[in-house]
């Protein structure tokens, strides 16, 4: 430690030790002060209250007197006899305030009122005038007494004794008592005369006889004695003195009454003097060190205030430490240039290499900038920015800030600069005298300005691309909407031309059927699509199973397989799950457009595969499935595959020319797969075909097994030339308890069966595909039925429509169908049929509508369309119900009220309609029967429309309706609805 600091120590404790010595010093004055204030303070309140005390005694005393006085009257007036005196005495004491009353008469007889007589020697100078005297007689009463005295005449004026009131020492000791601060406090009635006798007292002060003061006891501090003191009250009616007890000071007051010669002495006890003394003390010291603590505190308040405007001067500080170092980096350069002088000064001056000084000439500095661009233009800019004649001009007209910008070429390189001056000073005709010259290197802002511009312009074209895409689409669509439209309009001008041969009308009805399903899927690709960039797709939950939609699937895309002679390819792998819950109609979408691409794009006699496999999952309650699309076709390239799920977007290839599309399909099914949280990948090479592989989780749900116990053991033999679908029939085969062989031939069958039959170990049943190299399956199904008995069924194996063959092989024996992918429920149902006595239930659309049996209901059909409300009406007619018709909802909302309770038992509404539509119809409904119809409340309302999304389905039941079924009408559909409600 330096010596400096050892001093600045010293001289700090010091100080410090002056600080509290001063403290303590000035709090010791302040109790000394304080005590003889409040001994001061104390020794007023005892004088005072000792005159209000002998006030008090003087007039009780007179008050004493004159009540003797008028017992004395009543006693003359009375005169009572010698024996009636004491109960006299006893009536006239209940007026007086004496302890008790006594007669003396003039024979020296006493009576009182306490009853007793006695006999004292006669007075020797009779009372001749009303008195007060002290007596000290134990027969009056125990100590000193004060007696008043009253004469006692005749009428005649004759003293007949005297009447006296005694007032005890209890009654005195009550009537001088006091206390001070709930203390109790000695208070003395003291004789005046020479020995100082005590009359009557409220404690014991003294010591030893308790009439007597000792003289030791109340000297006072300033040496007076009792005698002395007695002494001074003949120059004076009072006297104040202190006194020293164990206990501390003690005040002492002595007073003589006005009428009598008689002292009252009154002390103030040592502790109450020193209680009241440290009461004021503990306020004083309290008081103070209220006044520390505020000033402590305001102290802190301000350290704290300063301590905080400290840090905000701090943060400022760094604030603007900050601004400045940002500016700093923002800048290459700060220069200060005065006009006046011809000057320049660089404050910051990075990369000037030397080149130009820090500071220098104007004209130099002029010069040197204006050469550093790299073009003659900017040359002549920087010029009329920065010459001295022209920075006074441009900043005319009090412009405070200039900027602008120029390329230089700085090592090599070319660099964008932005200066930027700023006026700082004027002179007093308004002119720039001194400018900041700041200058900024925007060479990267202006290439990002270059990228944002190109990534606008790349923007621009891929807007124009979408929208010549666009015009293409709508140029596409006419053409592809058109097609089937004429194919529809001249089949049906066919069918009419030729009513006289059924089968020719029959096979216009059919071409007329696939035209209108391919119209249709155009229409709903494009609302699809509508719906998909609005943002309004949503999927349902429905039960279905995957055999039935694979089944459907291959319904569909089997006539254009048909048409353009390719081969089908359907493989099912692991699928242990078959019953799912899902959107149905939106899977079958995905799977109709992939497909139906890779039909449309695949040439004559290629393949078109489907592969189903189940896919193990850690999600509890659901299904992984692997979707696995393959065609042989003509393959996308690389850039298309990276924009194919573009809406509009269509391969520019000579060889899809005449394929018709709209260009949205795969758009919808990357939507619809992202909406069923799934994966779609596309592998494609030109040429050589193109692989979509899809995956989607799916809902299990629990169904019923079959009975399969009566299958168990029996032998069952397949034939395919396909090994991989040999093996997976087999397998499902000892799955469900049957014993399975194969062979991948018709000849191999034919041979397998002959030799089992010639070992009597013949086949319970027979599976062969229908398409085999050599003998197809119809032609093996011929042979075998020469050889196997009536009773083991033939059962047909294949992707292809049934309904082509069906006449041709039930001819050559074959007893069933089952079509590919082979699930393990539809292999189940097939042989519970043929081998467990079940027959298959085969019905068409009119079966279907007639064994409904619906006879003796009513349908109200809502419709505005007389169309198609006419082919509803032949439709119902089959089920047996009563049909009605109304053109909109409002005539239907008429036809119920109008109607008796149960006269409609269903009504199938419309959904768009003139008037009112469907949904406010049916809203309506429930309104009245709510409040009018109770029957309408729970009348079965089921939505019939072509608004056939999922939203369209909620809008139809949160209006009020059961149900909801899309239009066109599909048969088994509307029969489930009408069994539902009506069966």
């Amino acid at each position: 430690m330096q010596r400096s600091e050892r001093k600045d120590l010293r001289w700090r404790i010091g100080f410090a030790t002056a600080a509290v010595v001063c403290i303590v010093a000035l709090i010791g004055a302040f109790l000394a002060i304080n005590y003889q204030r409040t001994v001061y303070q104390n020794q007023m309140y005892l004088e005072a209250s000792t005159n209000q005390a002998v006030d008090r005694l003087d007039s009780v005393f007179e008050s004493s007197q004159q009540s003797l006085f008028l017992a004395r009257h009543l006693f003359e007036a009375e005169q009572p006899a010698p024996d009636k005196i004491c109960d006299e005495l006893v009536l006239l004491e209940s007026g007086t305030p004496f302890e008790y009353l006594a007669f003396e008469s003039a024979e020296g007889v006493v009576y009182n009122s306490r009853g007793k007589i006695a006999e004292v020697p006669p007075r020797e100078n009779p009372i001749a005038e009303p008195g007060v005297v002290t007596v000290d007689d134990d027969r009056i009463s125990e100590g000193l007494s004060i007696v008043f005295m009253e004469p006692v005449h005749d009428e005649n004026g004759k003293y007949l004794g005297v009447l006296t009131g005694i007032w005890g020492n209890e009654l005195l000791e009550d009537a001088i008592s006091a206390t001070y601060f709930n203390d109790y406090v000695s208070t003395y009635l003291c004789d005046a005369d020479g020995d100082t006798s005590i009359i009557a007292y409220s404690s014991k002060l003294v010591t030893g006889d308790p009439e007597k003061l000792d003289i030791a006891a109340v000297d006072s501090t300033e040496g007076d004695t009792v005698g002395e003191m007695m002494a001074e009250m003949d120059h004076g009616d009072s006297v104040s003195f202190a006194y020293d007890s164990p206990r501390g000071l003690g005040l002492a007051y002595m007073v003589e009454l006005a009428d009598h010669e008689w002292i009252l002495l009154r002390t103030y006890p040592a502790s109450i003097n020193s209680s009241v003394a440290e009461s004021a003390n503990i306020y004083g010291l309290a008081a103070v060190g209220a006044i520390i603590a505020i000033f402590i505190i305001a102290i802190i308040v301000i350290v704290v205030r300063s301590s905080r405007q400290n840090k905000a001067i701090a943060l400022e500080n760094e604030q603007f430490k900050r601004v400045v170092d940002a500016s700093s980096a923002l800048f290459k350069r700060f220069a200060v240039i005065d006009l006046e002088r011809d000057t320049y000064e660089y404050i910051k001056g990075e990369d000037l290499d030397q080149r130009l000084p820090m500071r220098g000439t104007f004209n130099h500095f002029v010069d040197f900038w204006v050469s550093q661009a790299i073009y003659d233009d900017e040359r002549e800019k920087v010029f009329e920015m920065i010459g001295a004649s022209n920075i006074v001009d441009n900043f005319a007209d009090g412009v405070q800030i200039l900027r602008f910008e120029y390329r230089i070429n700085y090592r090599g390189e070319t660099h964008w600069l932005q200066p930027s001056m700023v006026c700082l000073r004027r002179d007093e005709y308004g002119r720039a005298t001194s400018v900041l010259y700041a200058v900024q290197d925007v060479t990267d802002v202006k290439a990002e300005e270059a990228r944002a511009r190109e990534a606008l312009e790349d923007a621009c074209r891929a807007a124009d691309q979408a929208s010549h895409a666009k015009s293409d689409f709508l140029s596409s669509m006419s053409h592809d909407i058109r097609t089937p439209m004429n194919s529809i309009m001249g089949l049906t001008a066919i069918a009419t031309m030729h009513m006289d041969d059924p089968d020719r009308v029959k096979d216009c009805l059919q071409k007329i059927t696939m035209s209108s399903r391919h119209l249709l899927g155009l229409i709903n690709e494009v609302l699809d699509m509508a719906k998909i960039e609005s943002g309004n797709i949503g999927l349902s939950e429905d039960d279905f199973d995957l055999p039935e939609a694979v089944e459907n699937l291959l319904t569909i895309i089997h006539p254009q397989v048909a048409a353009r002679h390719q081969h089908l390819k359907v493989d099912i792998t692991d699928v242990t799950h078959e019953h799912v819950v899902g959107d149905f109609m939106r899977l079958q979408q995905v799977f109709v457009n992939i497909m139906g691409n890779s039909v449309k794009f695949t040439p004559e006699e290629g393949t078109v595969g489907l592969s189903i496999r189940e896919l193990p999952t850690r999600i509890s309650g659901c299904g992984h499935y692997e979707f696995t699309f393959t065609d042989t076709g003509c393959g996308m390239s690389e850039e298309f595959v990276e924009r194919m799920f573009e809406p509009f977007s269509r391969a520019n290839d000579n060889r899809m020319t005449n394929v018709e599309g709209t260009g949205l399909g795969m758009s919808i099914v990357k939507s619809v797969v992202s909406l069923m949280n799934g994966t779609i990948d596309v592998h494609s090479k030109l040429g050589e075909g193109t692989t979509f592989v899809v995956t989607v989780h799916l809902k299990l749900r629990d169904v019923d097994a079959e009975d399969v116990t009566h299958l168990a053991d029996l032998n069952v033999l397949v034939a395919d030339n396909d090994v991989t679908a040999c093996e997976s029939a087999c397998q499902l085969l000892e799955d469900i308890g049957m014993k399975s062989e194969y062979v991948t031939s018709g000849n191999d069958a034919i041979a397998r069966v002959k030799e089992a039959y010639d070992a009597n170990d013949e086949f319970t049943a027979v599976i062969l595909d229908w398409k085999m190299p050599g003998k197809s399956g119809i032609e093996t199904a011929r042979e075998l039925r020469t050889i196997l008995p009536e009773h083991v069924p033939i059962i047909i194996l294949s992707a292809y429509d049934w309904m082509a063959v069906e006449q041709e092989a039930r001819m050559a024996g074959i007893d069933a169908f089952v079509s590919k992918p082979l699930f393990r429920s539809r292999l189940v149902h097939v042989m519970n049929s043929l081998l467990g006595g079940k027959k298959q239930d085969e019905a068409n659309d009119t079966d279907l509508l007639r064994e409904a049996d619906l006879s003796g209901k009513r349908i109200l059909l809502v419709e505005d369309n007389e169309i198609t409300a006419t082919i509803g009406l032949d439709l119902l007619s089959f089920t047996g119900a009563e049909a009605e018709h109304a053109e909109n909802g409002q005539v239907a909302l008429e036809m119920l009220y109008d109607n008796p309770p149960g006269y409609f038992d269903l009504v199938l509404m419309d959904g768009q309609m003139p008037v009112m539509n469907g949904y406010e119809a049916a809203h309506a409904i429930r309104q009245i029967g709510e409040s009018e119809r109770p029957d309408l409340a729970t009348l079965p309302i089921v939505a019939l429309t072509a608004d056939a999304f999922a939203d369209d389905v909620k809008r139809a039941l949160k209006a009020g309706m059961n149900a909801h079924l899309s239009k066109p009408l599909e048969i088994d559909s509307l029969v489930k609805v009408l069994a539902e409600f009506l069966g």
